[in-house]
């Protein structure tokens, strides 16, 4: 909470708090004005008291407009002033009642007055509290208007009275700035309270909104499975059989993609994905993402651009590839037909690479929306899974990197110019060699040969394996339960590599499983699968030294890493 806004909080409060004050008020005038009749005169304590009514009548109602317009333009500078007004023109009729009334009171009448005027101000801390300054002057003119009446009487004990009423204006001064302590931090943590389940109902409208777009994205693939699917079960045509198998890669390619994009989502917001941020010339991967985009670009009839200016940044080469990468394929994807552009720029403390296109551009409106999750700002333009940019962001806010988006084109407002800011480095020498986020092989490893040993305990997912395993020409050896472990590998043999699956049925670990085969078979490789985001399980998997494959693991990657087991055992 801003100091402007908790003083807004304070001041409805003490409006809040003197309005019912007001006409708790008005009864004690009335109190207090029958007491004084006896020795003040009838028509003297009459005209005090209907004096004090209004007063307090015209303050409730003032105090009350203040109240409803205090979130209005220049409320709180009124609402300030009518508050201190009508207050103080309270406390000085009160106060006069003693400074000019109390010659013609009796002693006991005089105490009367002074024990219930103490007691109004001792109450009015509920009310003043939250406003230490006004508090203290209603007090000076109060309790200060009591100390003149008794300096005025004649009486031996009255300065020594005036005296004890000066310090009640110290004591109540001081438990006012404890009172007001207290109620500002009951005020902050209502207000934080307030902003959590503000935040905490975003957050569930936010997974309610995710929920419904991805069930969305998700039921389109797996219905065009499901038909592609009785499609291949009945062709006989060679020709139906090769387009439904087109088919059915497509849709499997993209829901591949939608479930890795939300998997990135929940690894990065759950702090599974780490940064090694390095200093690094990031000219040599705005070439290498030159040479593939420009490609991409000619093949579709496009123009790009790359200018490249030679900076050094700090930060983490394969994460800021990513962000790269998806930015770019938003723009291939959203960014019409003419021009992609990317671009490096330094400044003195950050190093600017800006991707822009001829495309509608983002509308300055849009431009907080459009990094969150399955928002799709150009209906009319190409689907897509609406994940790329929240990607972005989550990846730049790891990284420390800022992302900025402007107009291409300002003057038109045409085009998307999506910059990201980073920090820069420390100087490399001219001749450093530029650093370049690791490549993986080609899909052709022979892995033929190798004796893996599968553990899952889902029997969809240990056929599908042994089916792409025997394919490659791989002996495969599949283990559902714990319990049937050595009797699978006593037919197998030794295993070359275990593909494991972290988590199997009944609480146990793959880790546990497979400890067994290997203190059997020390030469065997493990390859941990799995589909775990909690960085607590991915630090032991990385404390133990293993590979691990991320659900879900396409034929390619599974590949490439048995090759490495192949090369090992060559």
């Amino acid at each position: 909470m801003g100091p402007d806004e908790l003083e807004q909080q304070r001041l409805a409060f003490a409006l809040e708090q003197s309005t019912t004050a007001s006409y708790i008020g008005i009864a004690a005038t009335v109190v207090l004005a029958l007491a004084i009749a006896t020795g003040m005169g009838l028509i003297p304590a009459a005209a005090w008291g209907l004096l004090m009514v209004t007063i307090l009548l015209s303050r409730a109602r003032m105090l009350r407009r203040a109240s409803a317009q205090l979130d209005q333009p220049g409320g709180l500078p009124r609402a300030h002033r009518d508050f201190t007004l009508s207050t103080l023109l309270l406390a000085f009729t009160i106060g006069a009642l003693p400074a000019l009334g109390f010659s013609g009171m009796s002693m006991e009448l005089k105490m009367v007055v002074t024990v219930f005027l103490c007691l109004w101000c001792c109450a009015a801390m509920a009310s003043l509290g939250l406003t230490p300054r006004l508090y203290t002057l209603y007090l000076v003119l109060v309790v200060g208007g009591l100390s003149i009446g008794w300096a005025r009487s004649r009486l031996p004990e009255a300065r020594y009275t005036a005296v004890a009423l000066l310090l009640y204006i110290v004591v109540l001064r001081a438990f006012s700035h404890n009172f007001t302590r207290r109620i500002a931090e009951g005020m902050a943590i209502r207000a934080e309270n307030a902003a959590l389940v503000r935040q905490l109902s975003a957050a569930n409208e936010a997974k309610t909104r995710f929920i419904m777009a991805a069930s969305h994205d998700l039921r389109q693939p797996l219905h065009a499975i499901s038909y592609l699917g009785g499609v291949l079960a009945r062709a006989r045509d060679p020709v139906d059989v090769r387009n439904a198998n087109e088919a059915l890669g497509a849709a499997v390619e993209g829901l591949n993609k939608l479930f890795s994009a939300i998997l990135d989502l929940s690894r990065i917001d759950s702090g599974a994905v780490r940064t090694h941020p390095v200093s690094f010339k990031v000219d040599g991967l705005i070439e290498q993402l030159g040479t593939e985009y420009r490609t991409l670009c000619v093949a579709s009839g496009r123009r790009w651009e790359c200018r490249v200016e030679s900076a050094t940044v700090l930060t983490d080469p394969s994460l800021l590839e990513r962000v790269l990468r998806n930015l770019l394929d938003n723009a291939m994807k959203h960014g019409g037909n003419g021009l992609v552009r990317l671009e490096v720029g330094t400044r003195e403390a950050e190093v600017t690479i800006t991707i822009s296109d001829d495309g509608p551009g983002i509308p300055e409106a849009s431009r907080a929306r459009v990094f969150d999750e399955f928002y799709r700002g150009n209906e009319a333009g190409p689907p897509g899974l609406g994940l790329g940019l929240s990607i972005v962001r989550r990846l730049a806010d790891r990284l420390g990197c800022r992302i900025t988006i402007d107009f291409t084109d300002a003057q038109r407002q045409r085009g998307a110019a999506i910059s990201v800011h980073v920090p820069r480095g420390t100087q490399l020498p001219e001749d450093a060699a530029p650093t370049l986020p690791g490549r993986a092989g080609g899909d052709e490893e022979d892995v033929s040969g190798l004796a893996v040993l599968v553990i899952d305990d889902d029997a969809t997912v240990l056929h599908a394996t042994r089916a792409l395993l025997a394919q490659w020409g791989c002996r495969v050896g599949t283990c559902g339960r714990g319990d049937a472990l050595d009797e699978v590998v006593a037919r197998l043999g030794a295993p070359d590599v275990a593909l494991v699956d972290y988590r199997l049925d009944g609480g146990l670990s793959g880790l546990d499983v497979v400890a067994g085969v290997r203190e059997r078979h020390p030469g065997m490789g493990v390859v941990m699968v799995t589909g775990e985001s909690d960085p607590q399980v991915l630090d032991q998997l990385s404390e133990a030294g293993l590979p691990v494959l991320e659900k879900p693991v396409s034929p390619r990657e599974l590949r490439l890493t048995l090759a490495l087991f192949k090369a090992a055992d060559a």
